[in-house]
């Protein structure tokens, strides 16, 4: 059987011994991306759900809440290909606003919101009744390809999260699970099997110029990261202390998303300094 990737294209080409009766999930070897195979018993195998006719003529609408200009304009661009319709803002309470007033189907929040944090917007999200079909997905920080070994211990009420170096090959996929249905990725990937096993020699990979663009797209957050935190020695007092204290908000609330339990107990107990 040949099936592919529903995120990078990626072709496999796989025993049809090995596909249970109730299924198997899949894992991407490339981009990492859970899927799923329908069983024997189904008529035609898929690697995701069927939409429903209404669901496919939906246009998803996406708010990206993040402070850089920039960014937001190389996520728009990202997502432009898809049915999307896509709202910037930059700041935690004009996302909050906008939110209320739009009841958008996802939003893409960047933790270290000014005015308001990310996962204090998820937190109001979750706890308002008129809110409870908005979907949330939080965005660490900090560009990093190899910062992170794990996952989040906590992602504070939001349904997915993604660091910022697999959005230009992660995020749409995700929002079409979070929208139309499809089964979310756990944080443990219980009951998953490898591909690293089970593929073939024989794959068909995503072309050059695909994988080119996700460069660039990566290459312009990185520089976006780098423009919000990096020092210059020409800057006036004011503005030295304004990227301080952005500096700062980025630090603190990466170490919020990571490291949840341990921020809850030195506030509990007044240690939090000696924690970390």
């Amino acid at each position: 059987m040949l099936l592919g990737c529903p995120t990078c294209k990626t072709r496999y080409r796989l025993d049809d011994s090995k596909i249970r009766a109730d299924g198997i999930h899949l894992q991407c070897c490339r981009c990492r991306t859970v899927f799923r195979v329908a069983g024997k018993t189904t008529p035609q195998v898929r690697t995701v759900p069927e939409r429903a006719p209404e669901q496919a003529e939906k246009a998803v609408t996406v708010v990206v809440a993040n402070e850089s200009p920039d960014f937001c304009a190389s996520v728009a661009h990202i997502l432009e290909s898809e049915p999307f319709t896509v709202l910037c803002c930059h700041d935690g309470r004009e996302a909050m606003a906008l939110i209320e007033k739009l009841l958008p189907d996802v939003v893409l929040l960047d933790v270290a919101l000014p005015t308001l944090y990310g996962f204090e917007i998820c937190d109001r999200i979750r706890n308002t009744p008129a809110l409870s079909t908005v979907k949330t997905i939080l965005i660490a920080s900090i560009y990093d390809k190899t910062r992170y070994k794990r996952e989040p211990q906590s992602l504070y009420g939001a349904d997915d999260y993604i660091e910022k170096h697999h959005i230009p090959d992660a995020l749409s996929a995700k929002i079409y699970r979070l929208v139309f249905g499809q089964e979310p990725v756990d944080q443990d990937l219980e009951g998953i099997t490898s591909t690293e096993e089970e593929k073939s020699t024989d794959l068909e990979h995503i072309s050059e110029q695909e994988l080119l663009d996700q460069e660039l797209v990566r290459e312009e957050l990185r520089r976006d990261e780098e423009a919000k935190t990096s020092s210059c020695e020409s800057l006036q007092l004011s503005d030295a202390h304004n990227k301080a204290r952005r500096l700062a908000r980025i630090i603190v609330t990466d170490i919020a998303l990571y490291n949840q339990k341990k921020v809850e107990e030195g506030v509990r107990n007044g240690t939090f300094y000696e924690l970390f």
